[in-house]
């Protein structure tokens, strides 16, 4: 799967993103990702195309030249930039200084400044790329952890109710609990769901055991089931600390 990294870029020099378009796009393909641009070179044209916050939020960086033609200036687009996103900015100029102030008279929070000289300018850019790229990784890992710990969970709380049903072979108010109230939403269509019809009273028909593996009977309804396991004088010390 190839992984899209978008940058917004606005300049009004065509020249300059000739001159850097493919190093930024090399350096990306390197970490292996697919870089895409969207090019202005105005503000009246980056507010007609990307006013809607939705837009804004949807770029991994933004690249924003300080003087544009039509005395317009950067620190207009990032002004309206900030107050959809947090999206990293780059905010550069032949004379850095001009930036640097721009940045404190209007006082702009969270953009990196640069001047236009190659060297500098590539070597923010490829700084900014990596530290986007980390936060991405740091949360996918994040994401990771989050789904292992919800497995585990999950597999423990098949454990719990396997041998609750082991334990007691008449369990009828368990399977009557777990048809009634935690697929209670299902409504008068419960009966039709496979291993939840109950023809009588003893709730015979319902296997516990096999409804565990149905992905009909998600981490949530376990967990309900659980509780009212908990309940009742069901020992669950040794799982606990697990839990």
């Amino acid at each position: 799967m190839t992984l899209i990294y978008k940058i917004l870029w606005i300049d009004d020099r065509k020249d300059f993103f000739i001159n850097h378009e493919d190093f930024i796009k090399d350096y990306l393909d390197g970490k292996g990702f697919e870089c895409e641009f969207t090019k202005y070179t105005s503000v009246n044209e980056f507010t007609k195309k990307e006013a809607i916050p939705e837009h804004q939020k949807a770029y991994d960086l933004f690249l924003i030249d300080l003087n544009l033609d039509n005395g317009d200036t950067g620190d207009q687009i990032i002004d309206n930039i900030r107050k959809n996103t947090l999206v990293d900015i780059i905010f550069y100029s032949t004379q850095l200084r001009d930036v640097r102030a721009s940045v404190k008279e209007h006082d702009i929070e969270g953009v990196y400044t640069t001047g236009r000289n190659k060297d500098d300018f590539e070597e923010k850019v490829t700084d900014v790329i990596d530290i986007t790229i980390r936060k991405v990784q740091d949360v996918n890992n994040l994401r990771g952890l989050i789904m292992a710990e919800v497995a585990e969970l999950d597999r423990i709380k098949k454990e719990i109710i396997k041998e609750f049903t082991i334990k007691n072979s008449d369990h009828s108010k368990l399977k009557k609990y777990i048809r009634n109230k935690v697929f209670k939403s299902f409504g008068d269509n419960t009966g039709q769901l496979k291993y939840l019809s109950a023809k009588d009273e003893t709730y015979i028909d319902i296997d516990v055991k096999v409804l565990l593996d149905d992905l009909i009977y998600d981490s949530y309804k376990k967990a309900r089931t659980v509780h009212h396991i908990s309940n009742s004088e069901f020992d669950l010390e040794n799982y606990k600390q697990r839990l």
